[in-house]
């Protein structure tokens, strides 16, 4: 069963539950009168690394209305930069002046028409955050929604009902906690609020005679949960964020939005959660964005030839393969890099994990594996793409990504940004 249902049994643990079963009781006190909940990563998410990704779908149809030395996504972000920069807030408007003003062209509504869309389509709700809401609803609670101002009021509405989150008493479009407080009547003391910030969703809301509930972004929750992500970084350091790793980065994503839907933390000796359904979904689900893929070595040809020992590890497969096609089907998305979860399966597996695969190979060559496994270079994953400093630059002229060269250049100049 994946996970297009509230419940989703395949991969909530008892420790989810428990979590799940403690914000409800907090929606259902009888102080409580109302509750607000964050639009975005509570209420709402996107099956990205970043949103950044969503603007790499644009780059075909950004090249119709002009040139420039920059990719669209790299554009779109520093626009964002800029104009947020100026007073504290931006929007879809003042983003796209910017870059017609940057790369000169005269009529660039069509783009902003392309974006609406694209967010519209990909913008999904996150189950968790519908149990909490539908808990309020239930409770005859007052429902309000806090939601950034960077796209249109009327777009914001309709993705909202959308995703099933069609009642509700006010809509604040505002960054800002304190402006619940301003623009409602509603009294602090019976106000909880619901984010996914400890510093805007937390800390402010305590302060102001509030209660609140930090429901955590799932991407930090799945980038915390293991290795995996921050040995990726590793290999591919700053070339990370760039196109050709697209499908990668979605299929980290996804990861993210079904794994870690309610939180879960890092289980040890595991970099999966001790769960092999997972781990199925993200090495093996990863590695069929490959279509052309042959096994690089006889441990590689052995574990692929196996996996329907496991049934757990079958039915991740099986579902990553099915939301993939759900949300990037027509897309052509270049999956440069989807054989790493593999390598990293292969060379550094946790203790824990190793168990998932004692049924899919045999016992020489489990214990020649157990052997030489090692320790993988990690590197912090960045929230943001990190920009090339000088160096960098100075770099990509003199040493050809690829060369051992440019890989120790790159290495040095990963870290220098720690």
């Amino acid at each position: 069963m994946v996970r297009d249902t509230e419940k989703h049994d395949m991969l909530t643990t008892p420790e989810q539950e428990k979590l799940l079963d403690k914000m409800l009781k907090e929606i259902s006190r009888p102080e409580i009168q109302a509750v607000s909940f964050r639009f975005k990563d509570v209420l709402t998410v996107m099956p990205f690394s970043a949103e950044r990704d969503m603007y790499v779908l644009m780059e075909e149809d950004f090249r119709k209305y002009g040139k420039s030395g920059k990719d669209f996504a790299e554009i779109r972000t520093e626009a964002y930069d800029k104009t947020i920069k100026k007073t504290g807030e931006t929007s879809l408007e003042s983003i796209y002046r910017y870059i017609a003003k940057t790369v000169k062209i005269k009529d660039i509504s069509g783009l902003v028409d392309i974006e609406c869309k694209l967010k519209e389509k990909f913008t999904v709700p996150r189950n968790c955050g519908k149990i909490l809401y539908r808990q309020a609803i239930k409770n005859n609670r007052r429902v309000i929604i806090l939601c950034d101002k960077i796209y249109p009021e009327e777009l914001t509405k309709k993705i909202l009902y959308n995703c099933g989150y069609d009642k509700y008493d006010d809509i604040v479009f505002s960054d800002n906690f304190c402006d619940i407080l301003e623009k409602t009547d509603i009294k602090p003391s019976g106000l909880l609020h619901i984010g996914g910030n400890v510093e805007k969703d937390v800390e402010i809301t305590v302060l102001k005679g509030c209660k609140a509930l930090l429901l955590s972004p799932e991407m930090p929750l799945m980038v915390k949960s293991g290795r995996l992500r921050g040995y990726v970084q590793a290999e591919k350091l700053l070339d990370i964020d760039n196109p050709e790793y697209i499908a990668l980065r979605c299929a980290f994503g996804i990861y993210s939005m079904y794994a870690f839907d309610i939180p879960q933390n890092k289980v040890i000796k595991s970099d999966f959660c001790n769960n092999p359904y997972m781990t199925g979904f993200i090495i093996f689900g990863t590695l069929s964005l490959i279509d052309d893929f042959k096994p690089e070595t006889d441990f590689q040809s052995e574990i692929l030839s196996g996996l329907g020992n496991n049934p757990k590890i079958s039915q991740g497969i099986a579902d990553f393969k099915y939301l993939y096609g759900k949300y990037f089907s027509g897309y052509n998305l270049t999956c440069s890099g989807c054989e790493i979860p593999l390598r990293f399966l292969e060379k550094h597996t946790a203790p824990a994990d190793r168990l998932f695969f004692r049924s899919c190979i045999s016992d020489g060559l489990y214990k020649k594996w157990s052997q030489n496994i090692t320790e993988p270079e990690i590197l912090p994953v960045y929230s943001r793409p990190v920009r090339k400093n000088v160096l960098s630059q100075i770099a990509d002229k003199l040493f050809p990504p690829g060369t051992k060269v440019r890989t120790i250049a790159d290495r040095i100049l990963a870290k220098s940004h720690l």
